[in-house]
């Protein structure tokens, strides 16, 4: 029987694993920066009213990843266990914190979506929401601090937790690798599955409700002849809809790929390290997706990206051309 932790010269190899982890690390950091220093600098007026909302996001995104890749989670599902690989060795709180950042993104999605109705739509017409999206706002975010709890009232006590995790799994595991312990939430409940289908279930459907709201009144509104003075403005308000569309539809389409192995592993009992690995590193570049979308749908960011590259391209060749000439002149001095 293999062992569930290998040492080899690959993937499997925890050590390796683990630097993979600090390479991606390294390279969302400056990206995430970037893209907020898009939103804050590069950001024109005509999208002014959902700026700050998407700094928003885009920090909750970056905190997401950042609290995966610096947790380096070396999982072995379909059970709920694994192991912490990263800097800080306390999983119960690490687990906690990447569910809560998960719901916390779900919900910054839900809220530009808002944002959009509200300063097109609702604001003028739809008294009722006026008064009820902030309590609703209040609601939506203290669910994704409480929606992981219940997974957490079934805790097994980790000894006894382990021995049965030995026969449950296919290969040879050990309680400690180095000076980690292997970390069980459940053995034999469907709990944190339930928890998180139940609030993507609420928080996506609300999202949908206020889309599909906003685009068909938008459709209407360009139907509609009286408005034809306006059609510029709705051009421009479909536009800008369809890019935060794109914008939160293409990390969503990323992360709903390995989101789709772990529910069926789950109901098959299916095991393969090698997948649980590459799962937890699509989850680890979710955010650097999600910010390269932002930045190249967005018009204003994507023009701002090509200039910066282009002043870059044009200073580097002014350097090597005075280099160049300083390299010429000192061969003629010489002679």
């Amino acid at each position: 029987m293999e062992d569930c932790i290998p040492s080899s010269n690959d993937l499997a190899d925890p050590k390796i694993y683990t630097l993979i982890f600090h390479i991606i690390t390294c390279l969302e950091m400056p990206i995430h920066a970037y893209g907020a220093y898009c939103i804050l600098y590069k950001t024109p007026l005509q999208m002014a009213s959902v700026k700050w909302i998407m700094l928003y996001c885009h920090v909750l995104n970056a905190l997401l990843d950042l609290s995966i890749s610096l947790s380096v989670p070396y999982i072995f599902h379909p059970t709920y266990s694994g192991l912490a690989l990263g800097i800080i060795n306390f999983p119960e709180l690490q687990v906690y914190i990447v569910t809560s950042l998960f719901g916390l993104v779900t919900v910054s999605i839900w809220c530009i979506y808002e944002n959009r109705y509200y300063i097109l739509y609702g604001e003028n017409e739809n008294p009722f929401w006026c008064n009820a999206r902030k309590p609703v706002m209040v609601i939506n975010h203290m669910s994704t601090l409480l929606y992981f709890v219940p997974a957490f009232f079934e805790l097994p006590n980790q000894d006894k937790a382990f021995v049965d995790l030995k026969k449950i799994l296919p290969c040879n595991i050990q309680q400690f690798y180095d000076d980690r312990k292997v970390f069980i939430l459940t053995l034999d409940s469907a709990t944190p599955l339930y928890c998180v289908f139940f609030f993507n279930l609420f928080a996506v459907g609300q999202c949908l409700i206020f889309f599909i709201t906003t685009l068909t009144k938008l459709i209407r509104q360009s139907r509609n002849k009286a408005l034809a003075a306006s059609q510029r403005t709705l051009k421009m308000r479909r536009k800008l809809v369809m890019a935060i569309v794109i914008q939160t539809l293409c990390p969503c389409i990323l992360i709903s790929i390995p989101m789709e192995y772990l529910i069926t592993s789950t109901y098959l009992n299916h095991y393969d390290q090698s997948l649980n690995r590459l799962v937890m590193i699509f989850f680890a570049l979710h955010g650097i997706f999600a910010t390269l979308t932002m930045v190249f749908i967005h018009q204003p960011y994507r023009e701002a990206t090509f200039e910066s590259v282009y002043w870059l391209f044009r200073w580097t060749r002014k350097a090597r051309k005075a280099d160049d000439s300083q390299k010429v002149s000192a061969v003629v001095v010489t002679m």
